[in-house]
């Protein structure tokens, strides 16, 4: 497993699935992606993605790449990708356009990362909606 303290700010970021179930959004199901930096586990941002047949824009994951890029005023040299998304080939494409190097890390090496993101949002967005 692999831990903040591995990484340097702004070395490594992670696009991941937030969500473990289905965010209901006007009856529609969503799963929601953010994109965080792996050292400090700040979240730049997210996009959604209506789960029926529906990918997340490339222009809303261009701007969240754009958002990272101005809060640290440099661009990272990988992005993780936990390789079992959908998504991940828009995150890809948009992480090596701006020169990022793309690695697959299976989501479960990545918990000690993405463990505590996932229970403050689901204890904070997700009680309720079952």
């Amino acid at each position: 497993m692999i831990s903040p303290d591995q990484f340097r700010v702004n070395e490594v970021w992670i696009a991941v699935r937030v969500n473990d179930e289905f965010l209901l959004v006007q009856n529609e199901p969503y799963d929601i992606y953010v994109l965080l930096d792996a050292a400090s586990c700040y979240v730049f941002g997210h996009v959604l993605s209506r789960v029926v047949d529906e990918l997340p824009q490339e222009v809303d994951v261009k701007e969240l790449f754009q958002t990272a890029f101005q809060a640290k005023n440099q661009w990272a040299y990988f992005l993780i990708l936990t390789g079992n998304s959908p998504t991940d080939d828009i995150f890809r494409k948009e992480a090596e356009k701006n020169g990022l190097s793309v690695k697959i890390m299976n989501e479960s090496e990545l918990k000690p990362i993405l463990g505590p993101l996932k229970e403050s949002f689901a204890s904070s967005f997700m009680r309720g909606s079952k």
